[in-house]
């Protein structure tokens, strides 16, 4: 009896899990091929006279995006804490979908003029709003249906989600540049990555429609009535965890994407290798964290999520400096070793964060509380990792800034793991029974042990 019942908690877990990671995939793949295309879209939205103020613009698209994800989590983590997380995250993964398809449709400024880059920022703006939703959920649902002895593997599922969407839409992307030219890339090779989200889309919803909500959510509504106001209750009693999220997202969100999607930018824009290469140069190198993932997310079920984390953060500080030197060489070959290098850290932090950040709130909070501190910290972060890459490079004529800037990122992530309990092997709180604030990880209801 004890055999079955750990065996059917797996399957619901690794069920839940592949449906968090379908998600961020879908997620990921939009917000790469937007910014693999940079350097392409700068000239076919914005004035071409522009020039690198153009891309900058571009960019500058991305870090809208991400401003507006919060009011996303708002709207989302409300509804996913009182209806449950399988619904809403149908709702979101529809919603990214369709806005990513949409924008492969749309026209260019030599066509409309000034309403091409608008309607451009209107559905960068419409995507923020759904992955705003996205991260909450999945992670609430990954881990909530996990055994907690094994919680930190299943719930590394949602970030290779985000290599796995990364590494598609390079590939989607770099396929397209070399089987076109510029002129074609520029005329309707562009389209072809974002019009590829459509059946996509249509894959992740029938998949997540076929999976259960999460035990855990399912036992608290059974045990007490859906929080009212779950944002009210997470400022109040769990400011402690939501000021650590935010810290952790902002140094984990800012060298990874500096890691990988900026490279693409950096290699074909700064340092003038071929796009076509510096886009298969990211398809290599996100192999590697889709391997060491789930290895370091059963590490950190093992050793803790804190000795894991730590390790990847000094990793960027030890190694941003010389690989990204590496890099500006003129040997592609160089800048493949140091890029698969540097990758290493980001795997290690990939593969364990997620899951940290879903113990630092009770199941009653866990999806407002996740996407409201994920999204607080991807402003900072993801939204504006590549502009300000791209514009300390602008400013100062140094094509390693972008390194101190990883350096000083993952310093800031560092000194928020001094604040943090570790939470490995321990049951999620549910918030239904009277706890101390900002003691999450205190089991408060038994849950249905790993026996």
């Amino acid at each position: 009896m004890t055999t079955n019942t750990r065996s059917d908690r797996d399957v619901v877990a690794r069920r839940a899990s592949t449906a968090a990671a379908v998600g961020t995939a879908i997620e990921y793949y939009d917000f790469a091929i937007y910014g693999s295309l940079a350097v392409v879209l700068a000239k076919l939205f914005f004035p071409a006279t522009q020039g690198f103020v153009a891309l900058l613009s571009t960019l500058g698209v991305i870090a809208g995006a991400y401003v507006i994800r919060p009011i996303g989590g708002l709207l989302f983590g409300r509804l996913g804490d009182r209806r449950g997380r399988r619904t809403v995250l149908l709702a979101t993964v529809a919603l990214m979908g369709i806005a990513t398809t949409l924008t492969g449709l749309l026209p260019t400024y030599a066509s409309v003029g000034v309403a091409a880059p608008i309607l451009l920022t209107v559905l960068r703006l419409l995507q923020g709003l759904s992955a705003g939703g996205e991260v909450g959920g999945a992670v609430s649902l990954s881990t909530e249906s996990s055994p907690s002895k094994r919680r930190g593997l299943f719930g590394s599922a949602t970030s290779i989600g985000v290599a796995i969407g990364l590494a598609g839409a390079a590939a989607v992307v770099g396929t397209v540049s070399a089987l076109t030219t510029a002129e074609q890339m520029a005329a309707w090779g562009w389209r072809v990555p974002f019009l590829i989200a459509a059946p996509l889309l249509v894959a992740a919803v029938i998949y997540r429609l076929k999976v259960e909500d999460s035990p855990l959510f399912l036992q608290m509504v059974e045990e007490a009535a859906p929080p009212k106001a779950p944002l009210t209750e997470v400022v109040r009693d769990h400011k402690g965890g939501l000021f650590r999220l935010i810290g952790l997202a902002y140094s984990t969100l800012t060298t990874g994407a500096l890691a990988s999607i900026y490279l693409v930018v950096h290699l074909s824009g700064v340092l003038k290798y071929s796009l076509s290469s510096s886009l298969w140069l990211t398809v290599l190198i996100i192999l590697v964290p889709i391997g060491i993932i789930p290895w370091a997310g059963a590490l950190s079920d093992r050793f803790g999520r804190k000795r894991l984390l730590a390790t990847g953060m000094v990793g960027f500080v030890v190694l941003s400096v010389p690989c990204f030197w590496l890099m500006q060489q003129g040997s592609l070959a160089l800048a493949v070793v140091a890029a698969l290098i540097l990758n290493v850290p980001f795997a290690i932090q990939q593969g364990v964060v997620y899951t940290m950040y879903a113990e630092l709130f009770p199941t009653r909070v866990r999806y407002s509380g996740v996407s409201l501190g994920f999204n607080l910290g991807g402003i900072i972060g993801t939204g504006t990792a590549s502009l300000v890459a791209a514009s300390l490079v602008a400013a100062t004529g140094v094509t390693i800034a972008p390194a101190f800037y990883a350096v000083f990122a993952a310093a800031v992530g560092l000194l928020v793991l001094l604040a943090i309990h570790e939470s490995s092997g321990k049951e999620l709180a549910s918030g239904v029974a009277p706890a101390a604030a900002d003691a999450p990880v205190t089991p408060a209801v038994p849950t249905p042990a790993d026996r």
